[in-house]
């Protein structure tokens, strides 16, 4: 889960939750071998954990995201992070990464529930919905949908920047959103959680206690 970002003081204990909850229903039981990264410096470049599949070949560094904000309800999509602001300036979001200085090779796309409160310990999360989904794989069905849309997604962040009226832009059929009441501002795109199983393949799971 990203460690690089102004939230971290406010998400990271939700975080930290939803990563035990993960030991013990989804590695420990769907994955042959688990190693859970504690030093900071590779959690900056997107290692979580580290992780053996035997269906996948090679090793998985896996970034887990975790839509911890709505726990409380069922939510359709996923946010992929665009860009954010760090004070005055502007930090391209790890979906796009364009230097490439994440470790990540996959991404474990959550979607805790609880049973209608907040998440303040890893006993409060009832079931949570799983994707591990191939970084290249997303980017790629990104880059094939872009052709839909009539502007590029640069220009749909620089438009949401600029604007302190607009929320949303479409893109591609897709709804890209700025989160003003946040001290970061994140611009994200959100992604239908349909097309996320389909390009995990058969790497999705629905678990509960």
């Amino acid at each position: 889960m990203s460690r690089d970002r102004p939230a971290f003081s406010r998400d990271s204990d939700r975080e930290s939750y939803v990563a035990e909850f993960l030991n013990s229903h989804l590695y420990e039981i769907y994955f042959d071998k688990s190693v859970r990264i504690t030093d900071k410096k590779r959690q900056l470049s997107g290692v979580d954990i580290l992780c053996r599949h035997g269906e996948i070949q090679g090793e998985l560094i896996i970034d887990e995201k975790a839509a911890t904000s709505w726990a409380h309800r069922e939510i359709g999509t996923f946010a992929f992070e665009l860009s954010f602001l760090l004070g005055d300036r502007e930090i391209e979001g790890w979906f796009l990464e364009k230097d490439r200085k994440s470790e990540t090779t996959h991404w474990l796309c959550v979607w805790p529930r609880t049973s209608g409160g907040e998440i303040n310990s890893d006993a409060d999360i009832v079931s949570a919905e799983v994707v591990l989904i191939e970084c290249k794989s997303l980017r790629r069905w990104a880059r094939r949908i872009a052709g839909k849309s009539t502007i590029y997604l640069e220009e749909c962040i620089q438009k949401l920047r600029n604007s302190s009226e607009i929320r949303e832009i479409e893109w591609a059929g897709l709804r890209v959103i700025i989160s003003r009441n946040l001290p970061e501002q994140p611009i994200n795109l959100l992604v239908p959680k349909e097309i996320l199983r389909t390009l995990s393949g058969d790497f999705y799971w629905d678990l509960s206690c």
